[in-house]
């Protein structure tokens, strides 16, 4: 269980280093799977952790970004009827693409060890 969330935190850590590249969850996913190995299953639970864990300290960047959007007068402003139902579609647009790009980037990790010799371990790159 401590190897799984290791490697998950690699996973999360690449994904937080590339967060100014878009999809980089895919990447952080595949390191993941790619450092942990196994099979297509393990990779789509080790990219789901990975993007878990991620999500938490970009959720706290989130959060402030999308109140002051609103108050600048993007989107929806604070305190409109349609706020509450705007903050859940952002949040589940945010979920899907975090969680379900590194889920998704777990399963290319696996093909990746599978099928070609590169070396994804990001203790030699970052």
């Amino acid at each position: 269980m401590r190897a799984t969330l290791v490697d998950a935190g690699w996973g999360a850590l690449v994904t937080l280093a590339l967060s100014v590249v878009p999809f980089s969850p895919v990447v952080g996913g595949a390191v993941a799977a790619n450092r942990h190995g196994g099979g297509y299953l393990t990779g789509l639970w080790l990219g789901t952790l990975a993007g878990v864990i991620a999500m938490l300290p970009l959720l706290v960047l989130l959060v402030p970004a999308v109140y002051i959007a609103g108050v600048l007068g993007f989107g929806i402003p604070p305190g409109t009827p349609g706020y509450g139902l705007f903050l859940a579609l952002v949040g589940l647009l945010f979920l899907c693409y975090t969680v379900g790009l590194s889920a998704l980037g777990g399963l290319g990790g696996v093909w990746v060890s599978a099928n070609t010799d590169w070396d994804l371990d990001p203790q030699r790159w970052l």
